[in-house]
């Protein structure tokens, strides 16, 4: 039988505060990687991308972003 962890309410808050932000991060994120795919890559397949795939996304369109603006900053 598992045992099961209890936080104390200002700590489950704090729990719960950090996945809805990481939860609009994502969603951030996916919308972004379409945007900028200029619909090379629908919302529902960037969705099924797996975190390391976003991620690799999200770094090739930095560097072509960059290429075409060096002084910018990053976009994602």
């Amino acid at each position: 039988m598992r045992s099961l962890i209890f936080l104390p309410p200002e700590k489950l808050s704090d729990l719960i505060e950090s996945y809805i932000k990481d939860g609009i991060s994502l969603r951030e994120q996916i919308v972004e990687i379409c945007y900028f795919m200029q619909g090379g890559v629908e919302l529902n397949t960037a969705w099924g991308m797996s975190f390391e795939d976003r991620e690799i996304a999200v770094k090739i369109i930095n560097k072509r972003l960059k290429e075409k603006n060096p002084g910018g900053k990053e976009y994602m």
